[in-house]
């Protein structure tokens, strides 16, 4: 299967056209993004609300990823996915008429992000096991590393647009356009066939041990996956935050947001490339030492102009495409098939609760103790464990 990273899947037509429609998808998220913490951000002007904001959209993955993953396991994924996609469209909807109506309270907009949450929680196990089955055995590991590269992509044009989209036309549009980018999503999945093995496995047999060790490896690869994603992945939430502390406005928020994208778009290359399981989790660890620089630089640069920033941005971006992809290619790749749902849905709740916890977290300790300081505090923390995972892979690797 690893020869797979080699392949390109885009050579099917039937995966095409997912990816094609999940790229819109994703790229109208990234617009929503910008368009509810800007206009949480400038109602309350406080960093905390937009924290709370982030808890409210990324909390349901507690539950629902679990839950997701374990349909994903019983029932038809494709049936599964178009069902829940169209669910995530009906509060883009409602937050595109209420603004156009020119009524959209702050309550209602935390509403409405939780009702999108708690469909797109279960759906994010669920259509991340979909892609890869839409090709041949030999493609999926290339389609994963894809569908990276697309997100990564998507994350750039959708929070650029969006920032400008939010500042020349408003928040509604945003909405509007990623209402429209589910419908187009579940239309592609009514015509999509899957591969005959991406059926439900409605028992789980006994692992060997040697699935056992890689169960285990998987567990101790989520270790850099939390860390990350408590101390690093919300500064995207909070770039309202920096910006207004660098002096900048909603499409400053927007380019810092896609400047993520762009790192992550430059690092996927090395993670394509990467076939060792074991140097895998290693590029982890190193992903987090990387992104500590780019907090370090967002602390300390208030005064220095939105290049620099954008450089940190980027850096913060090169080591969470290492995690990331990292984290789930191991689940995807190396977690035995009887629980490989599972196992999905519990990798998305880390990535989400996490980054939902730290959100909340860093929002506070911005309120009290200010930008710099606790991105600096944080970026300690990232370091230290980076060291950690690294020294942890050189014991394994020695036993």
């Amino acid at each position: 299967m690893q020869s797979g990273f080699g392949a390109n899947p885009l050579t099917f037509p039937t995966y095409r056209r997912l990816f094609t429609a999940r790229a819109v998808s994703s790229a109208g998220s990234y617009m929503q993004i910008v368009a509810v913490t800007w206009y949480a951000y400038m109602i309350t002007g406080s960093a905390a609300s937009i924290g709370l904001l982030s808890a409210l959209a990324m909390g349901p993955a507690i539950v629902g990823g679990p839950i997701g993953g374990a349909l994903a396991d019983r029932f038809d994924p494709r049936r599964l996915a178009m069902a829940l996609y169209l669910l995530q469209a009906l509060p883009a909807t409602v937050m595109a008429v209420m603004d156009l109506i020119g009524d959209l309270p702050l309550g209602w907009l935390y509403a409405l992000v939780f009702a999108g949450a708690v469909p797109r929680s279960l759906n994010s196990p669920v259509i991340s096991l979909v892609g890869p089955y839409t090709v041949p055995e030999e493609y999926r590991g290339a389609a994963l590393a894809q569908a990276s590269m697309m997100f990564n992509v998507t994350r750039f044009a959708g929070a650029v647009v969006g920032g400008f989209v939010v500042h020349w036309v408003g928040i509604g549009a945003a909405f509007a356009f990623n209402a429209a980018s589910y419908l187009l999503v579940a239309a592609v999945l009514a015509g999509t066939t899957l591969a005959s093995d991406a059926g439900h496995r409605s028992e789980v047999a006994e692992l060997p041990d040697s699935e056992g060790d890689a169960l285990r490896l998987a567990r101790l690869a989520a270790l850099g996956v939390g860390v990350f994603f408590v101390f690093v992945a919300p500064v995207e939430q909070l770039m309202p935050t920096v910006a207004e502390e660098h002096g900048m406005t909603a499409a400053a928020v927007g380019m810092l947001v896609g400047a993520i994208g762009v790192g992550a778009m430059v690092a996927n290359p090395i993670i394509g490339r990467d076939r060792s399981p074991l140097r895998r989790r290693r590029l982890m660890a190193t992903g987090l030492l990387l992104a500590a620089p780019g907090m370090i630089s967002l602390a300390i640069t208030p005064q220095h102009g939105l290049p620099i920033d954008l450089v940190a941005a980027a850096l913060i971006g090169f080591g969470w495409e290492f995690v990331f992809v990292g984290g789930q290619s191991t689940v995807a790749l190396e977690v035995p098939a009887a629980v490989r749902g599972r196992m999905m849905g519990l990798f998305f709740v880390l990535v989400t609760a996490t980054t939902a916890l730290g959100a909340v977290g860093l929002g506070f300790l911005i309120e009290r103790w200010g930008m710099p300081t606790t991105f600096l505090l944080t970026a300690a923390v990232v370091v230290a464990a980076g060291v950690a995972l690294l020294s942890v892979r050189q014991e394994q690797s020695v036993q």
